[in-house]
């Protein structure tokens, strides 16, 4: 069931995406389009490792490295394109040009966007596999101690009555020798 409701939460988020990049399709230009690609890499927000523990931590520390590295060059690569296709049709600048310009920026900040979500996606999956083996490794852990202790405390509790059974053993032998 849990991941029935993630995957529609990806799935409205990636509409909810793709609406949002749609709605700059009226007039992109080279600005507005790497705007809209910052944006899209800026939902992603990244889990602070400090909150797991042991190994968990330090895979959620190299995650992060790899997904801001991921999303850096998303970034890059579309911003590069948007400046090649700007490039292309600044040397001709007509009307069909300044309308092919918008298609080509809006293709090019919808991959984007997708790929964002996509890279977005794997991450908070990885991390809640991190967060679930994390608690899986606890509690039997827990259990352990608990069990731990209890025999200690049984072993605490028969050793003094074998000493007493032990000293009366003796007084009754000195008894007898009298």
């Amino acid at each position: 069931m849990k991941r029935n409701v993630f995957g529609a939460m990806i799935v409205a988020g990636g509409l909810a995406l793709y609406t949002s990049v749609a709605g700059f399709a009226g007039n992109l230009t080279a600005d507005s389009a790497k705007a809209a690609v910052s944006a899209c890499a800026k939902t992603v927000v990244l889990t602070d490792p400090a909150t797991l523990t042991g190994d968990a931590r330090t895979e959620a520390t190299a995650l992060n490295a790899e997904t801001t590295a991921a999303l850096a060059e998303i970034t890059a690569e579309a911003n590069s394109s948007i400046d090649e296709a700007v490039a292309e049709t600044s040397d001709e600048g007509d009307a069909k040009d300044a309308t092919a310009l918008n298609a080509q920026l809006t293709e090019i900040v919808a991959d984007a966007c997708k790929a964002v979500a996509s890279l977005k996606a794997e991450y908070v999956a990885a991390i809640a596999e991190l967060k679930a083996q994390t608690a899986e490794v606890k509690q039997p852990d827990v259990e352990k101690q608990d069990v731990e202790k209890q025999d200690v405390e049984k072993q605490d509790v028969e050793k003094p009555e074998t000493e007493t059974r032990d000293s009366a053993k003796a007084g009754s032998d000195r008894e007898g020798n009298d």
